[in-house]
């Protein structure tokens, strides 16, 4: 489970030079593309969706990545965030619905963003199955917001797909929707969902549980500020909100523990996203 969470936090980070973010994973040459992806990238400007979908033929796995909130404006995101929940009514005329039973809400900014793009997800996903030799696995991951999306894309895909969807791992995911809706993420993934936490990061206890959100299972918590290595805990308690882990820190403005997950420094890794579409850029002027 640590080397696959410390893998896929690269694609995590690849997502951020997606779309409206930066350049770089549409021909998977930025500096996060490790592997040997083909690529379609997945964006909504209206919604600031961003993420790739691709696939790697020496494995045989369908990786999804969505990108987070500008990590240079996420403070300001973390003081502004949306508390609306709205009733979970699956992911579209063109996608299968496993009902969600009780009374299932979920955030209405995440879950409007998943929908802008979901269609572009199944048409992907698709696609690098009909060209695969067998059946591909899938991964979903994401960062911040991302993770939000990452966690619709798992449950979208588990309800048309199966069991194709192999995992899902986010970092530094916010609470989706409510107990109801959890519970049915939690019944539909099963055991295949890693939630990774880091000290305290603020944007996993956001929104609040007295807003009626409640985070997802199963939580990774890396207690210590500076990346150790195996120095994480499993937290079960409380169906995914343990006291004992990330649940216990008040929420903090400081941001630093949500833009460095397990040695992973999202701030630079944007900037380079970034400098990465200039570059681009500069290559398509005239000489």
């Amino acid at each position: 489970m640590k080397l696959l969470a410390l893998n896929y936090i690269d694609f995590a980070g690849a997502a951020y030079c997606c779309g409206t973010l930066g350049s770089g994973c549409d021909d998977w040459s930025c500096p996060s593309c490790h592997g040997n992806l083909e690529t379609v990238v997945i964006e909504d400007k209206s919604t600031n969706a961003n993420g790739f979908v691709g696939y790697d033929a020496d494995l045989n796995k369908i990786i999804i990545s969505f990108a987070g909130t500008d990590p240079l404006s996420i403070r300001n995101w973390v003081v502004d965030i949306e508390t609306e929940k709205v009733p979970f009514v699956g992911y579209g005329a063109n996608a299968s619905y496993v009902a969600c039973y009780g009374d299932c809400k979920v955030h209405k900014g995440f879950y409007e963003a998943y929908l802008s793009v979901g269609q572009s997800v199944r048409d992907a996903v698709k696609r690098y199955q009909d060209k695969a030799p067998q059946p591909p696995a899938i991964i979903t991951t994401g960062h911040s917001l991302g993770a939000a999306l990452a966690q619709h894309a798992a449950l979208d895909l588990s309800s048309t797909q199966e069991d194709s969807v192999e995992s899902l791992y986010n970092y530094g995911q916010p609470r989706t929707g409510n107990s109801a809706f959890a519970n049915f993420s939690a019944n539909l993934l099963g055991g295949r969902t890693f939630r990774v936490t880091h000290h305290k990061d603020p944007v996993p206890q956001l929104p609040f549980e007295r807003w009626g959100f409640h985070q997802e299972v199963l939580e990774v918590f890396y207690e210590a500020q500076a990346f150790k290595a195996g120095d994480f805990k499993l937290c079960t308690a409380g169906e995914g909100e343990d006291p004992s882990c990330s649940d216990k820190y008040a929420v903090d403005l400081n941001v630093v523990d949500h833009l460095t997950y397990m040695g992973f420094d999202f701030i630079a890794n944007y900037l380079i996203c970034k400098l990465w579409a200039a570059g681009h850029l500069a290559n398509q002027l005239p000489k």
